[in-house]
């Protein structure tokens, strides 16, 4: 049951691994071949996150109506064909499919945790349900290997998008909807705190995985261990989090990713930057959830996911142009950096304190 159910993973590792940040890997030849601008460029990276961003908002209403274990595979293997459609040279279907694909990745990202949490799963397999971004982020780069032009590019995301994802559809007897909303139940009052920590740890992490590489180089060796440290985000952050609870587990893995993403440790010990950073970014999302479990009713928990997902969509959406905006005013790029380890600084604040109900 738990081999079935650690299929799901797969999902994370599609819709985000694959179908956001494999982009950054097919932008130069887009560029190459259709001319594509910077700023362009920065559109259709725009449109995926608006799309994240409004896919988290409407998530627990859309999924609620049309059934999280329905409405999460729908939006899985809908994946693939957006994806090979990409590779069409058309700036505003492009755009288009940019911002559906977000939209449905934030249904897969959000269904899916909701329907582990729905049957009780412990830390641990949430742990590597998120961590299966960190697939994503290994298999994306082998996947495109020899890849000259966006559209053969794009189409072998699309398949194999399509043909990875069949393996998920293993545990559909095992899942089971979560419980509806109940009259009187179901405040997010004590969340509250933890939701502003987890859209300043938006805009601090984007800021970092967005500069890293243009501040110290060798991409390639940065994403593998970004990746790799990804992937092990169940197994060291999962039992912590247990045994110490959501709230403190998530002031443990700030303080690492705070770390981590430092300049200083960024520039002179480039990998164990990368491979502490991606062993937490993951952690983060592992930590809220199991916070959630214990902060607030079953049938709170499908809407404190959709708004946490929302909260860190909209810090994600500023991230970057404040990194920016730091990086112009220092006249280098480590001012970028400084900026994201602020960010994550401020997402430490207020996870210290207990929130009282008014």
């Amino acid at each position: 049951m738990a081999i079935r159910l650690v299929l799901l993973a797969l999902g994370p590792a599609l819709a985000l691994g694959l179908g956001r940040f494999a982009y950054a890997l097919v932008l130069p030849l887009m560029q190459n071949a259709w001319g594509l601008s910077y700023a362009q460029a920065g559109i259709l990276g725009s449109a995926n996150t608006l799309g994240y961003l409004v896919g988290a908002f409407f998530s627990h209403r859309l999924l609620g109506r049309v059934g999280y274990r329905k409405g999460f595979f729908l939006a899985l293997f809908l994946q693939g064909p957006i994806l090979a459609l990409t590779g069409m040279e058309n700036l505003p279907l492009v755009f288009s499919l940019r911002f559906l694909q977000g939209f449905l990745g934030a249904l897969v990202f959000v269904g899916g945790a909701a329907l582990l949490m729905a049957l009780g799963s412990s830390g641990r397999t949430l742990g590597i349900y998120y961590g299966g971004v960190g697939l994503g982020l290994l298999l994306a780069p082998w996947l495109l290997w020899g890849a000259a032009e966006p559209t053969g590019a794009w189409a072998r995301l699309g398949l194999y998008s399509l043909l990875l994802g069949l393996p998920a559809l293993l545990a559909w007897p095992l899942l089971k909807e979560p419980p509806p909303p109940v009259q009187g139940e179901g405040s997010l009052w004590p969340i509250l705190p933890l939701l502003l920590a987890y859209g300043l740890y938006g805009a601090g992490y984007i800021g970092y995985m967005t500069f890293v590489a243009t501040v110290v180089g060798d991409s390639l060796v940065l994403f593998g261990l970004l990746g790799l440290g990804a992937l092990l985000t169940g197994p060291v952050w999962g039992p912590w989090v247990e045994r110490v609870g959501g709230r403190k587990g998530l002031f443990h893995v700030l303080l690492v990713l705070f770390l981590g993403s430092l300049p200083p440790l960024a520039l002179h010990l480039s990998a164990l930057s990368a491979l502490l950073f991606g062993l937490s970014f993951l952690g983060v999302i592992t930590a809220l959830t199991q916070a959630f479990r214990t902060l607030l009713p079953p049938s709170a928990w499908p809407r404190a996911m959709g708004l946490s997902t929302a909260a860190f969509a909209l810090g994600q959406a500023v991230g970057p142009a404040v990194a920016g905006f730091f990086a112009e005013m220092a006249g280098r790029g480590e001012g970028a950096l400084w900026a994201a380890s602020v960010l994550l600084f401020l997402a430490l604040l207020p996870t210290w304190s207990r929130p009282q109900k008014p």
